[in-house]
Order: structure tokens, then sequence, then C-alpha cells
């Protein structure tokens, strides 16, 4: 599993961590995206690059992908 960021208009990896830590990373990952300028976005995604959730600007809640 990846934890990626969009910053300014494409996905970027941040870090891989296995499945089951993605609780952990999606708590962590909500709090540090707060503290980023502009209009971040995160998203946990398969080593596929298939999208399963979704953290973005401005409630920075995590939603699941579409």
């Amino acid at each position: 599993m990846k934890l990626q960021i969009n910053l300014a208009g494409s996905w970027r990896n941040v870090l891989s961590f296995s499945d089951a830590d993605v609780e952990l990373v999606k708590e962590h990952g909500q709090r540090l995206v707060k503290l980023a300028e502009g209009r971040p976005s995160l998203r946990i995604a398969t080593d596929d690059n298939v999208a399963l959730a979704y953290c973005s600007h401005p409630e920075f809640a995590w939603r699941e992908a579409r």
C-alpha cells in the first residue's frame, strides 16, 4: 500500500506501508496534511495505484474512493 500526496496536480508517493498499518497511516496523515500550504490532498492506494481512500481540503476527513 502507498500513501500519496497531490500538491499541484499529480500524485506523488510519500511512503509505502503494510495493509495492517492503514488506520495508523490515515490517522497521522490526516494530521500532517493539515499543516501543508495550499490545497493538498492525500490518498491511500494499492501498490498497483488503485485509489482506496482520499483526504482533501477543506475538511480533511477520509472518504472511500468511488
